[in-house]
């Protein structure tokens, strides 16, 4: 395990406030313990796999992803058994971070993005105020282009989260959006990052989580997110977490 901790001064600016950030080549399995914190904190998986856990809801995180932890919530991240995760991080307070809490606990971002924070830490006159100015770059990045998410996209989001518990294939989408399905595949995954498919997966793990909380057995939690063979939905749901939905239970 290998992690770079940049040592930063509170300048105490006005609108983006950098206060820490680093990187972190993490072993397999490796977690965090749960923690409220006071600021914004992103992380950028550069490799690897994860999860984020965020007051109780799990949220799947692979490469190409960033994940939010916002002040206020009880959270804390594990690698992933099998593939652990290479990240980067920056922290940040400020009267523009609570803009923030828009945004999804894990959504996709460019590489470039992170590489030149990255960038800007690596240099032995790195300055707070530097910090602030790739803040800035990230702020409008996420928040000065609304048609981010192309329509099509937040309808087929929108359609997968009220409809994972039932069969969904890319083809039926497509024909309701009388778009063709290979363009309509290559849109999805431009614009999150994701294929819809590995959305569609990450939404049934992410909901069976919750339901293995809730107390109900591995074959009722299958069924419920859209799973008839309880082998296939156990077999899936440690491939992504690296634990067995039984484990996960106790």
């Amino acid at each position: 395990m290998q992690e770079n901790n940049i040592l930063l001064t509170n300048r105490h600016l006005q609108d983006l406030n950098p206060l820490l950030a680093g990187t972190h080549e993490c072993d397999p399995g490796y977690g965090t313990q749960p923690a409220i914190r006071k600021h914004v904190l992103i992380h950028y998986v550069f490799r690897g796999k994860g999860t984020l856990y965020r007051n109780g809801n799990a949220y799947p995180v692979i490469q190409g992803q960033a994940f939010l932890i916002i002040p206020g919530e009880l959270a804390y991240y594990q690698a992933d058994t099998e593939d652990p995760w290479y990240y980067g991080w920056i922290g940040f307070d400020g009267a523009l971070a609570a803009r923030f809490s828009q945004l999804p606990p894990v959504f996709p971002l460019p590489e470039e993005v992170f590489q030149r924070i990255l960038r800007v830490t690596n240099d032995p006159s790195v300055t707070e105020y530097r910090l602030a100015a790739e803040l800035f770059r990230l702020y409008a990045l996420l928040f000065s282009n609304p048609e981010r998410h192309n329509p099509h996209v937040r309808q087929v989001e929108n359609y997968i989260r009220a409809s994972y518990m039932h069969p969904i294939r890319v083809e039926h989408i497509a024909r309701q959006l009388n778009l063709d399905r290979r363009y309509l595949s290559r849109l999805f995954k431009e614009k999150t990052g994701i294929s819809m498919q590995q959305y569609l997966l990450n939404i049934r793990m992410e909901e069976a989580t919750n339901y293995l909380r809730r107390g109900y057995s591995v074959k009722e939690c299958a069924h419920m997110v859209g799973y008839e063979d309880v082998s296939n939905f156990s077999k899936l749901f440690k491939r992504h977490f690296g634990k067995s939905p039984t484990y996960y239970k106790r």
